[in-house]
């Protein structure tokens, strides 16, 4: 006679595997990674600060010239105000002469 309900062997339940929540993210915690990142971010760096220094130097460059041109305006004004007050005296003077003669010749006649 066979029975009905044979009895199994006894299984153990398979245990979960462990899987690493965090397995996407380890790229990026690779050393050999992080340190490639890491030369490339300081290779970035020394171009950007050279750059600016090449930038800067330029905006110096530009400033001196801006400098030497305003400070040439700056006398070029100066001696057309000169000028300008120097010829006003002269025309000022000449209408006085003009002023006291056209008085002269209204009198003698």
């Amino acid at each position: 006679m066979t029975n009905p309900n044979p009895i199994k062997p006894e299984t153990k339940p398979e245990s979960p595997k462990a899987t690493n929540p965090f397995a996407a993210f380890m790229p990026a915690f690779d050393i050999g990674a992080l340190t490639a990142q890491q030369q490339q971010f300081a290779t970035l760096w020394s171009d950007a600060m050279t750059r600016a220094h090449s930038a800067a130097e330029q905006f110096a460059t530009f400033e001196k010239d801006m400098i030497v041109r305003a400070q040439g305006a700056v006398a070029t004004w100066a001696q057309l105000a000169q000028d300008a007050i120097g010829y006003a005296g002269q025309l000022s003077t000449e209408a006085r002469k003009l002023s006291v003669d056209a008085a002269k010749k209204m009198t003698s006649h």
